[in-house]
């Protein structure tokens, strides 16, 4: 509605913005999709090998993101990582066991041992000054 000065008021200005009958939006369908994602991609489809009953374990992370300016610019990203933990292996007719992925327990302990190591180090010399 135009006020007194010819203007038009903000609650009657047509908006850019989806209004709530627009539908989810892209971060709130990814999330809805994700959601189910997360105990497929940790713990996989069992399989048979042999007489043995196999069901792969991994750590599975995911992280959106989103944001945008007053002036209009906007933009967002996303990732993810899979580590393969190991497997959880049996027959039917006992439990099962879990077989972890040593290759993958390396990758993730050098750098953290590292790390610590160097943080030990200098928490050590900081002391002796």
């Amino acid at each position: 509605m135009p006020t007194e000065t010819g203007s038009v008021s903000p609650e009657s200005a047509p908006s850019s913005r989806p209004g709530p009958s627009a539908g989810p939006s892209v971060p709130e369908r990814l999330a809805e999709q994700l959601k189910s994602l997360g105990v497929a991609r940790t713990f996989g489809e069992p399989l048979q090998v042999g007489g043995d009953t196999v069901v792969p374990v991994a750590l599975v992370q995911y992280g959106f993101g989103g944001g945008g300016d007053a002036e209009g610019a906007a933009g967002g990203g996303g990732g993810g990582l899979a580590l393969p933990l190991g497997a959880y292996t049996g027959r039917g007719d006992g439990p099962a066991t879990f077989r972890p992925n040593t290759v993958a327990l390396l990758a993730v302990l050098i750098p953290l041992v590292w790390t610590a190591g160097r943080a030990v180090a200098r928490v050590v010399r900081a002391a002796k000054k």
